[in-house]
């Protein structure tokens, strides 16, 4: 049993790959998904090596709390006492032909969101109480806020990509559900004027169709080398990779525990939670995940939001 628990949030600034190693299809490098659902992930392992990697930079003096907290590097004489889980994807942008792009979601994936919210000790309510998720079970239809610029000028569609929608009446509730969504997105100042218009970009597909975006909707980049020599393609050179495009917004549990090796400082959770929370989540600068780093991929903001 968990002692606390937080939520952290990604806001991807520039494209992202996070490996999964090799496949046998066309694409030479995909990104990490999950087994179950195909949705893209970051996971675990990738994201507590980076902010470990950044604890130690920050707590440069102090090599020990970093130990205890994220456990030692060679051996089994402990376990860490703070827990990551896989990142997933909330928000997916589309190409769209009215607004630039869209922030699309999904009746499963804002379900999800809502029960790992309940996990962490996060109500999803506003000041009206509990923000209901509406169901769509039509894969023609498409669900938007009032005050959307996604809405084809002169018509009630919506076009992403190649597909139409035709627009469902909207509600409140559409609004709710991507105002709440933006108090977890990073507090920056280059990214606020973007994540203000999120319920103007905001909308919800069918499960079925976020499906479909997510897995023909990514980047598929095809990369060379140059031999210097003859200055053509090397032989055997030619490789293609799959990126989670900018503007992705994925989300990951945090989990703390009594330190399993206590020293002075670090005797309980609370110091554990404080010396995380203050000292590290609230100073995160711009974050690097995955492959490609000197190609500027893999760029996220991140927000820490506590639980109970």
């Amino acid at each position: 049993m968990f002692k606390k628990s937080g939520l952290l949030t990604f806001y991807a600034e520039s494209s992202l790959h996070m490996g999964a190693g090799t496949a046998v299809s066309y694409v030479d490098l995909p990104i990490q998904r999950e087994k179950h659902t195909d949705f893209p992930i970051m996971q675990a392992s990738g994201i507590k090596g980076v902010i470990r990697e950044f604890a130690e930079r920050q707590w440069k003096d102090d090599k020990t709390k970093v130990e205890i907290i994220f456990g030692p590097e060679q051996g089994d004489k402990f376990a860490s006492c703070i827990v990551f889980t896989d990142a997933k994807i909330l928000l997916f942008p589309v190409r769209s032909v009215s607004g630039i792009f869209a922030w699309v979601t999904s009746p499963f994936v804002l379900k999800r969101f809502k029960r790992d919210l309940e996990s962490a000790g996060i109500e999803f309510k506003d000041n009206n109480g509990e923000i209901k998720i509406p169901e769509l079970s039509d894969e023609e239809k498409i669900i938007i806020t009032a005050d959307s610029i996604l809405k084809v000028q002169s018509t009630n569609q919506v076009m992403l990509e190649e597909f139409v929608f035709g627009v469902e009446d909207s509600k409140s509730e559409e609004a709710n559900i991507a105002n709440k969504i933006k108090e977890f997105l990073p507090e920056n100042s280059a990214l606020q004027g973007l994540i203000n218009e999120l319920p103007k970009r905001f909308c919800i597909v069918a499960d079925n169709v976020f499906k479909d975006f997510v897995k023909l909707g990514v980047e598929i980049q095809t990369r060379i080398k140059i031999n210097q020599t003859t200055g053509t393609v090397k032989e055997g050179a030619l490789f293609t990779e799959e990126l989670v495009p900018s503007e992705s917004v994925f989300y990951s549990l945090v989990f703390f525990n009594h330190p399993y090796n206590k020293i002075n400082g670090l005797q309980n959770v609370d110091d554990v939670m404080n010396n995380t929370t203050q000292n590290l989540f609230s100073n995160f600068p711009l974050l690097q995940l995955g492959g490609d780093e000197t190609l500027g991929r893999g760029l996220l903001r991140v927000k820490f939001t506590q639980g109970k």
